[in-house]
């Protein structure tokens, strides 16, 4: 479209001012200035815009990309538009205008055939510039068929007559053609080829040029072949044709096959049958029939193979027909397993067919009918097809092969699994404890149902020997205990869905001392002594004490409380004594205690700490008494002592012990262990060995015996001279110790220090106690002695009275003895009464004795608001009771899971980033203080810690490791240990220090985040435990853990120990967290 307007112009015309005459009068002049301004002004607006690239005309293949340029000098202003063939241009995805430019993505030779034209127009003026013309010279390439055409049709082709063959591919520019025949290509010499016209002429066609033709063409825009072919049949009624043509055979063995062949020729053509390379002629079981047909009786496999049937005519070749024969068979079908399906599920089951010949027909059967071809329940050709499955749809189908050889089946028995529905789901129960309790969960299922137990959202696993699982579901608490009262739930499912079900157990407690007083008590003569039972059950019961043999209890023997005070013991208070508890709802109990009556042990001498010399014979001194006698065993080193083993060690009859020829591996802590049947003591000493100075005797002093006050002399001045050297030597080496020891903490090694749940510290395989020094050998005694003093008055500040306690109930078993949640009168400032946790101590094992004595002494020496406190002990009778602080909320393992349950009796709130990440520091700043004072916790874990409802957290140290948390412990070495808290070398090693204290806090932290998770649950503890021996384990990141948290559990689990932060570190990195839940 050309539009011209008063400011339009166009390439290639000029401006043209109209020949204006006017009737108005005005001088002549004045018309030609104002004509010749308009000029310029004209002129200047038309030299704004010029083309500095205009499209131009250019070849293009079809189908391939191309591009038109258009560009003006000043482009300020400027809108571009395109006109092809004089109409405004549109925009596709094929030819768009990109910029000033014109893109095409693929040329179409028809479609864009024509000119184009790039008009600029300023759309401030309003003036427009059209460019040049320009077009495309596309080239293009289009595939065709070869085509007959002479004759017109097929059936007037004879023998000798004119064919002419056409190659139907064009293009631009004209393609030039190439003919082939079966793939040979064929030439002008041979061939009459017209390249022009694209054509193959045969001026005699005849049987010799049967086959098949295509052309091939090319030009500039590429190379393609005819797609379609075309094949030239001259008939030659001489050459024989067939007429009947043989048949593939498949029969039975024994059967009869029949091979059909004639061929039609003039004159009449011959026929020959070969079998393989064999030329068949009439014989038993193989008749040549005069038609041509092949007849074979009772077929065997030697008959089977390939038939040739050929004939011969006049002229031409042989023609060849084909055609096998083999003996029908069929193989097995493989037995197929049962298959489960949902209900309302579309299923598709396929029949496969074995293998046979001739190849088997398939179909499925139930119950022996046919399953129908349309219907809910149809088969598609081999699928068995349930659209959708339902209930009824269970049971046993069959898949059918079957061919000439025989039929084969295969049986498949389906499985419809419905939901589960309840017959009887659990209920909140009360159970009574000491006896078996049992919780239902039956629920009835197409396809039985699995059930599974939980408690208090932790798992029940069926090797809990606490526990029993019956195959209806019914779960039997084998010996209810109290702290069995938990919120049960079971989850029973299948694959057509589940179930889910709670119930609140109640525990009615049983009437049962709390604990059992022990059985066998001893009583120190002329000392006041309690002795004491208490009781619980559903009702508060009455207790007394009664002489067994039904005598009255002497007047200086008093009970109040369930409390059996003794004024003042006699030997006549030995004897058997029974404590009754009893109530109104569930009678009575009686404990048997038997009181013995004796002198408990006293030292009478104490060893004391000892130096000599390496090579000599050191004594350690030590007697006791008691009534009975006390026996005495020496622990060196925290062990027992095998003197029946070493002949260097030997106990005197007075107690002592003698070590000859002492060497410096026998420095140590040594500990003299008295005991009788009523009470054991110990007295711990320190044995230093040094080496003996080298004296040099002179021939003066073997030939001047006289001189023997002057050898005295001088040995006490060399003897005084040695031990101030010796001295000197012992302060500069404690003083280089102490620098060295300053530089391995620098380093990041441990100090010595003291385990908080029991044993010595090791380092690089030696005990504390191994490696220890002191300034001078004058003073040892002295230090032992004030340490000793001012452990008893410890104990005697931290005495509580045990009539002032209550049990409320058992928590667990630890290895001391029973964990108890009491109540305790008068213990803190300002309360009446005050819940507490009590540790007893009911064992004989000497070891944990004094482990448990031990951690009453650290506990004792700890002051933090973030470590559980000791609040007092009472050891003045059997069993010894440690008392502990307690929080409201019980320990966090416990406060962890209940905030993650979904059970709507459970109260519960979830907790947000910032709460866990409070919970992880105030944990590090209690293990920070227990770490500045040399103290290893051992069992660093979420189940040892407690926490109140302000979310005030305390280390402590329940460790309930025989019941409630056993699955939390593994038994190695003949030891229960927290396996999955702790590193290799804790494990493997038994090396135990702040760094695996570190490591556990990292297993603590994931705890919190991942809200009291068992960590590797998914391993079993064998595998946990290949797991740490190569060094591989790491716990994978919690959800909602923010990155930074579990970089710091990464840190904290780094194999090397140097590698892995202190708890200042981890402290200062969590004080450092913004406080907001976007960690």
């Amino acid at each position: 479209m050309d539009q011209r307007g008063g400011s339009e112009t166009r390439r290639g015309e000029g401006w043209r001012t109209p020949a204006a005459t006017t009737r108005r009068r005005m001088p002549v002049d004045m018309m030609y200035a104002v004509g010749f301004i308009c000029l310029q002004v004209l002129s200047i607006q038309a030299a704004a815009i010029q083309f500095t690239k205009e499209p131009k005309s250019q070849d293009a293949l079809h189908g391939r990309s191309a591009m038109l340029r258009c560009e003006v000098s000043d482009p300020t202003d400027i809108r571009y538009s395109w006109l092809h063939n004089g109409q405004p241009l549109e925009n596709s995805e094929r030819r768009f205008q990109e910029g000033s430019n014109l893109k095409f993505s693929a040329v179409d030779r028809r479609l864009d055939a024509g000119n184009f034209e790039c008009v600029a127009e300023n759309t401030a003026t309003g003036e427009a510039l059209h460019s040049n013309n320009a077009s495309f010279n596309i080239k293009w390439l289009e595939s065709g068929g070869v085509i007959l055409k002479e004759p017109v049709s097929d059936r007037e082709m004879e023998n000798s007559s004119l064919v002419t063959l056409r190659c139907d591919i064009d293009g631009h520019p004209r393609p030039t053609c190439q003919w082939f025949k079966d793939g040979v290509k064929l030439t002008e010499k041979t061939h009459q080829i017209n390249n022009k016209e694209r054509t193959l002429t045969f001026k005699n066609a005849s049987p010799d040029d049967n086959g098949l033709y295509y052309c091939c063409a090319k030009n500039a825009a590429g190379h393609v072949c005819s797609n379609t072919n075309y094949t030239l049949n001259i008939i030659d009624k001489s050459f024989p044709r067939p007429v009947v043509t043989p048949e593939d055979q498949v029969v039975v063995r024994n059967g009869e096959a029949v091979f059909h062949c004639q061929f039609t020729a003039e004159p009449a053509p011959t026929l020959e049958w070969y079998h393989e390379n064999e030329l068949l002629a009439n014989k038993s079981r193989v008749f040549l029939l005069s038609n041509g047909t092949l007849l074979i009786t009772q077929v065997k496999p030697r008959n089977t193979g390939t038939y040739r049937c050929v004939g011969r005519g006049l002229r031409g070749s042989q023609v060849t027909l084909e055609a096998s024969l083999l003996i029908a068979e069929i193989e097995d079908m493989v037995p197929r397993a049962s298959k489960v399906f949902t209900v309302n599920s579309l299923q598709q089951v396929e029949c496969n067919a074995p293998h046979g010949k001739p190849p088997p027909v398939v179909w499925w059967e139930r119950e022996g009918q046919r399953v129908p071809t349309e219907g809910r329940v149809h088969q598609d050709g081999k699928y068995l097809v349930f659209s959708p499955t339902e209930k009824g749809d269970s049971g046993t189908y069959t898949c059918v092969a079957e061919n000439k050889a025989g039929r084969r089946i295969q049986e498949v028995t389906f499985t419809v699994a419905t939901p589960p529905v309840w017959v009887d789901m659990p209920k909140d129960s009360h159970l009574e404890e000491g006896k078996p309790g049992y919780l239902h969960c039956h629920a009835q299922a197409n396809l039985q149902p699995e059930v599974t137990w939980f408690r208090s959202s932790n798992i029940i696993q069926p090797e809990d020997i606490r526990f029993k699982i019956f195959p209806n579901g019914t779960l039997r608490i084998n010996n209810v205990e109290v702290y069995d009262a938990h919120v049960y739930s079971c989850q029973t499912k299948t694959l057509g869905g589940q179930l889910t079900g709670y119930a609140k157990v109640a525990v009615l407690e049983k009437l049962k001392f709390t604990p059992t007083p022990q059985p066998s008590q001893c009583l120190e003569l002329d000392k006041e002594i309690p002795i004491q039972c208490s009781a619980k059950g559903r009702e508060p019961p009455t207790i007394r004490w009664s002489k067994t043999d039904g005598g009255e209890l002497p007047p200086h023997v008093k009970q109040k409380n369930g409390q059996l005070r003794f004024t003042k013991v006699t030997r006549s208070d030995a004897g058997n004594y029974t404590c009754i508890a009893s109530n109104s709802l569930q009678g009575e109990i009686r404990a048997f205690v038997t009181l013995t009556v004796a002198v408990h042990v006293r030292f009478k001498v104490e060893p004391d700490n000892t130096t000599v010399y390496q090579g000599h014979t050191a004594i350690l001194h030590c007697q006791a008494t008691g009534d009975p006698k006390p026996h005495i065993h020496w622990v060196g080193k925290d062990k027992p002592l095998d003197i029946s083993n070493n002949r260097r060690f030997q106990t005197m009859p007075n107690g002592s012990l003698v070590i000859r020829d002492v060497t410096t591996d026998d420095t140590g802590k040594y500990t003299c262990v008295a005991g009788n049947s009523c009470s054991i003591k110990d007295r711990v000493a320190q044995l230093y060995v040094v080496d003996k100075p080298v004296h040099f005797p002179t021939e003066e002093d073997e030939k001047a015996p006289y001189k023997m006050i002057q050898t005295i002399g001088l040995s006490v001045g060399a003897a005084v001279a040695y031990i101030i050297v010796v001295l000197g030597l012992m302060f500069y080496c404690k003083k280089r110790r102490n620098a060295q020891r300053m530089q391995k903490g620098q380093d990041g090694e441990e100090p010595e220090m003291e385990c908080l749940n029991g044993g010595a510290v090791q380092q690089n395989g030696h005990t504390t106690a191994e490696i220890q020094e002191e300034v001078a050998l004058t003073n040892m005694g002295t230090i032992a002695t004030t340490e000793k003093r001012h452990s008893h008055v410890n104990n005697d500040k931290l005495h509580f009275p045990r009539t002032n306690l209550q049990t409320i109930t058992t928590l667990g078993k630890g290895e001391f003895g029973e964990v108890l949640l009491s109540k305790a009168k008068g213990i803190e400032e300002g309360e009446e009464e005050t819940v507490v946790l009590v540790k007893s101590l009911q064992t004989r094992d000497e070891q944990l004795q004094l482990d448990f004595r031990r951690e009453a002494e650290m506990f004792a020496k700890l002051s933090h608001p973030n470590v559980v406190r000791l609040l007092g002990l009472c050891r003045e009778a059997d069993p010894h009771y440690m008392i502990l602080e307690y929080y409201d909320l019980g320990d966090l393992k416990q406060f962890l899971r209940i905030s993650k349950s979904k059970d709507d009796k459970v109260k519960s709130q979830p907790i947000s980033t910032k709460t866990k990440v409070s919970i992880c520091t105030q944990v590090a700043q209690g293990m920070e203080h227990l770490s500045n004072h040399r103290f290893v916790h051992k069992d660093l874990a979420a189940r040892n810690c407690l926490i109140s409802s302000q979310r005030r957290v305390k280390v402590s140290s329940l460790s309930l490791s025989k019941d409630v948390y056993n699955s939390e412990y593994y038994h190695y070495r003949q030891a229960w240990i927290p396996l999955r808290w702790l590193p290799t070398e804790s494990v493997f090693e038994d090396d135990f220090s702040t760094k695996s204290d570190v490591w556990a806090f990292g297993v603590l932290m994931w705890e919190v985040f991942s809200h009291g998770e068992m960590p590797y649950t998914k391993l079993s503890d064998d595998e946990v435990l290949e797991g740490l021996q190569a060094g591989k384990l790491k716990l994978p990141l919690p959800d909602g853990c923010p990155s930074k948290i579990y970089k710091l559990m990464v840190r904290c689990w780094a194999l090397s120990l140097k590698e892995r932060p202190s708890f200042t570190d981890i402290v200062h990195a969590l004080g450092e967290l913004p406080s907001d839940s976007k960690v």
